[in-house]
């Protein structure tokens, strides 16, 4: 690279692209569907609501927390889950391990294609073509794996999910299994269906790094997978992994793969990052290995959606509570409640329409509370009698949370609503507030920071980046003089942007990553 980024937005637009840099706008222009344009007037780090950007596919910032903005990472609220048996589309959470695609993705999905091999006919189809071949539904629970990370006490790196990273939803594609046997079958003695992702990396990170990829086992996959391209009877939008995407019921959102562009049948599993060392069950402070558990099927779980989740007082008498539970695959046959801190549990009652062993069920069951503050917790189980634990599982990436202590809720009764302040009426209390201000030069290499679209490889908490490809600055920790070498001269897979900045820039950048990583 030769000439140096534009002090400009948007001149820096203009170089990034001619640069082949990964970014999701046209050139020179502030497109709204665009995260970088659409976050770029916002100072706020933690919630989705009041600040001044809009969200892809007219999504509605009210109804969540955002937790990332590069990669795009929005937790739906617990008090706007409702009681629907299925999620709405427009509060399902939002998760991509890289930054949101272009729209284009799904203007054309006619255009979309699926490479398929190990199999006796390897193909590469066409949305049009899988239309063809047939076609099936399901509902099922879409979770990411680290939904329930924040309340691990050691503060795992990666969103601080506590329910809002779940939905209850309907897809509608073509069975792998169907794919499958019209392509003649599988080839040879493949033991794992591998996908991959159709987002563009970044110029000079190593595919096995960052490339979105995921292998499940094969029964699995002839067993109930679909290739899907309706989410809830529409076009699956972009948010969502649009136009096609491989559904995987009762496993993790990990193994989900959005904007999905090639399956694959063969006797080993993956060897890109994402699913030889990430997404697996570590003991705290140890490196992701291929020995560990991977996250496939999900355990059973429960919580309580409302009322009372919104931190907002309730009035004393009887009060009805309502939430959802759900297993990877079994059916729910219990939940219970209790206010003693599992001293004594009373049940439950499940209701509403049975969706199947993939979807949750809605349960609810009425409470007469008096002033005072209330915890009120509750357990599922399904038919192989898994129920839920009181005492998460503790593990170095904070996955698969299910401890029914850590969803319990605490509510204020109250005798009359009009003693209570107006300031128990708001939402949220924001996370992760900045104590000490920053520096004017900081301040400016915040800009630099999010333009360059640093965050799609490291992971800062003060920008919302999650990137897993980099270094986390958060525990790193660098000087700034560690910076600038890196940026100048490269680092393990990170090539040399020296020439992409001015002096003026790498300094401004540099001292605020120093700055936001103590913090």
């Amino acid at each position: 690279m030769k000439k140096k980024v534009s002090s400009t937005r948007r001149g820096f637009l203009k170089d990034v692209v001619q640069f082949g840099t990964v970014l999701t706008v046209a050139t020179g222009c502030k497109s709204l569907d665009s995260p970088v344009a659409a976050f770029e007037n916002s100072n706020d780090s933690t919630s989705a609501e009041g600040a001044s950007f809009l969200l892809p596919d007219n999504l509605n910032p009210a109804n969540f927390i955002l937790h990332g903005r590069s990669p795009l990472t929005l937790e739906t609220k617990r008090s706007k889950m409702g009681v629907a048996a299925l999620t709405p589309t427009d509060l399902l959470f939002v998760r991509n391990n890289l930054p949101l695609p272009d729209k284009s993705f799904v203007e054309h999905p006619q255009n979309w294609t699926l490479a398929i091999d190990g199999v006796v006919e390897k193909a590469v189809l066409k949305i049009q073509d899988l239309k063809q071949i047939g076609l099936e539904t399901i509902v099922a629970v879409l979770q990411c794996s680290g939904n329930g990370r924040g309340f691990f006490s050691h503060q795992p790196a990666g969103s601080p999910w506590k329910t809002g990273a779940a939905g209850c939803v309907m897809w509608t594609g073509v069975s792998v299994s169907d794919v499958v046997r019209y392509l003649g079958g599988v080839k040879g003695d493949a033991k794992y269906l591998t996908a991959t992702g159709g987002e563009v990396l970044p110029d000079g990170v190593d595919p096995l790094k960052a490339t979105v990829e995921r292998s499940i086992p094969i029964g699995k996959a002839m067993d109930d997978c679909l290739l899907a391209w309706e989410l809830n009877g529409n076009p699956i939008p972009i948010s969502h992994g649009g136009p096609l995407r491989l559904i995987v019921p009762g496993y993790y959102g990990c193994n989900q793969i959005k904007y999905v562009k090639s399956i694959s049948f063969a006797q080993n599993e993956s060897t890109v990052k994402m699913q030889k060392s990430s997404y697996r069950i570590r003991p705290i402070g140890e490196k992701g290995s291929p020995v560990q558990p991977s996250m496939w099927q999900m355990n059973v779980k429960s919580w309580i959606n409302g009322p009372g989740t919104d931190g907002k007082p309730l009035l004393n008498g009887n009060i009805v509570f309502f939430g959802v539970a759900f297993s990877g695959g079994s059916r729910i046959t219990k939940v219970e409640y209790s206010t003693n801190d599992g001293e004594s549990w009373s049940s439950a009652e499940i209701f509403g329409p049975d969706l199947g062993k993939y979807g949750w069920r809605t349960f609810r069951f009425s409470l007469h509370l008096s002033p005072g503050t209330h915890t009120i917790s509750t357990r599922a189980t399904d038919d192989m009698g898994e129920t839920q634990p009181r005492h998460r599982v503790e593990n170095h990436r904070g996955y698969a949370n299910n401890s029914w202590s850590d969803l319990s809720i605490t509510v204020q009764i109250v005798s009359s609503l009009t003693q209570v302040s107006t300031d128990n009426n708001v939402d949220f209390e924001p996370q992760n507030v900045q104590t000490v201000p920053f520096s004017q030069k900081a301040k400016e290499g915040r800009g630099v920071f999010l333009e360059s679209n640093c965050g799609t490889c490291h992971h800062l908490n003060d920008a919302d980046a999650e990137g897993q490809v980099g270094p986390n600055f958060n525990q790193l920790k660098p000087s700034p003089q560690q910076v600038q070498d890196a940026v100048r001269h490269g680092v393990g897979i990170m090539p040399a942007y020296g020439d992409a900045f001015s002096p003026e820039q790498l300094e401004a950048l540099s001292q605020y990553i120093f700055e936001a990583a103590k913090k």
